[in-house]
């Protein structure tokens, strides 16, 4: 893509970045309508946006219309990810069986992901990159077809006004801050990206302020559900969990080219098996919550997400692949699998039925905030070392890096699923009867 359209590297990260954007700034607003209309009928839509943002970047003449493209399908995500959750809960409605189709939504995530890296790879190669884009359309096509034809309509649409103005207030902040952590990463960003910050404390305590004088307006986000145990705790536990696993996989493959001459292609496939491990230990998380609740999963995984972090600061300039690089791809791989659908299930316990949608959006949005902000943290973090020649990192740096990544989830993410308060799904049956 780059050579075709002569882009600098820099600005081809608006292929990701953009995606991102109109993902994490709209998720609220993809789940208010998911909990307002029938919820088969958004993922549909949803579905519908992601393939009309494909046939745009299939056929875009230039760039920017690829990252418009790229913008059409983040809105698309931002719609139909709180739809695919609330749908699940609605089907699988009580434990134990929610916990474990949780994991297995979960695992079928992380293998998507997984086969994404590879047909992705294959199929740029072989055929070129707009044939990627046009995969993207067959499968939403097909996808939003299977939805038609088996799953439920879910519940009678809920005819009720929305805070328009304090949705732009919310949306705009949630957008600014993620856009703000892009731009400090880049020269000369950092006023730029102060000024983002600014932007987003002051529509933030907009959005804050209508919320409390509201009168028969519907809030995008509704306060009452920020001040559930549940939902905060899981908030907190996921921007920190993605902010560690996503700043340290973006560290990572930097360190096998930079470090070992290893090409991009090739480092990226590198890092496979931790999604394979992700798939497996998601579907064994389902099986643990099923008897055991969530917070074990959680009380599990979380540590081994951030030891095998820790695995990767021993490793040397002439480290084999299948040594510490290895092990701590399978270790965090496993500690991600079982914490991923722990976290959603915190984030929908106690919450209504009616307000499932808002509640996973609320997790998502988090994981998407921490995911966003990891990588520019932790790169700048390595590179208070000093940087090696050519803008790289030194090996210390990368240390350093993993470092504060693995530390970063042990002491602040750690104490805060100590303080859960959430039983078994075995024990919380036991209290109905």
């Amino acid at each position: 893509m780059g050579t075709e359209f002569g882009t600098s590297t820099q600005d081809l990260s608006w292929a990701i970045t953009g995606y991102a954007l109109a993902f994490a700034g709209l998720v609220l607003c993809g789940g208010a309508m998911t909990d307002r209309l029938r919820r088969r009928r958004v993922l549909v839509w949803g579905l519908a946006m992601v393939g009309l943002g494909g046939v745009l970047a299939m056929v875009a003449p230039t760039f920017w219309l690829v990252v418009a493209g790229r913008v059409v399908q983040g809105v698309g995500a931002a719609i139909t990810m709180p739809a695919t959750t609330a749908l699940l809960t609605s089907v699988y409605h009580r434990d134990p069986m929610r916990s474990r189709a949780l994991g297995v939504f979960s695992a079928a995530q992380a293998s998507c992901f997984a086969a994404g890296l590879v047909l992705g790879g294959v199929i740029t190669s072989t055929l070129g990159w707009r044939w990627v884009f046009a995969l993207h359309v067959v499968v939403a096509a097909f996808t939003a077809a299977a939805a038609v034809r088996w799953l439920p309509a879910g519940m009678p649409p809920r005819r009720q006004p929305l805070d328009l103005a304090g949705a732009g207030a919310l949306v705009t902040a949630i957008t600014l801050m993620i856009l703000a952590a892009d731009v400090a990463s880049r020269h000369d960003g950092l006023l730029l990206a102060g000024a983002m910050l600014t932007g987003a404390a002051a529509t933030s305590s907009l959005w804050w302020r209508r919320s409390r004088i509201r009168n028969n307006e519907v809030l995008l986000l509704d306060r009452t559900l920020l001040r559930m145990h549940s939902v905060r705790r899981a908030a907190v536990v996921a921007s920190i969990f993605f902010f560690c696993g996503t700043g340290s996989l973006f560290l990572l493959p930097l360190y096998l080219q930079q470090v070992h001459g290893v090409s991009p292609a090739a480092s990226g496939l590198a890092i496979l098996p931790v999604s394979l491990a992700v798939t497996t230990a998601a579907l064994l998380s389902g099986r643990l919550m099923k008897t055991r609740g969530p917070r074990l999963s959680l009380m599990l995984g979380l540590p081994l997400t951030s030891a095998g972090v820790f695995l990767w600061c021993t490793v040397g300039a002439d480290s084999p692949y299948a040594g510490a690089i290895l092990a701590g791809l399978l270790v965090t791989g496993i500690g991600q699998g079982l914490a991923f659908p722990a976290l959603t299930a915190v984030g929908l316990q106690d919450v209504p039925a009616d307000a499932h949608g808002m509640a996973s959006a609320i997790t998502v949005t988090a994981l998407q905030a921490g995911g966003a902000i990891g990588p520019t943290v932790l790169a700048g973090i390595a590179q208070g070392i000093a940087p090696a020649g050519g803008g790289g990192l030194t090996l210390a740096g990368y240390h350093l890096g993993f470092a504060a990544a693995a530390s970063t989830l042990l002491c602040l993410a750690m104490p805060a699923v100590i303080g859960l308060r959430i039983g078994s799904p075995v024990q919380a049956g036991m209290a109905r009867r």
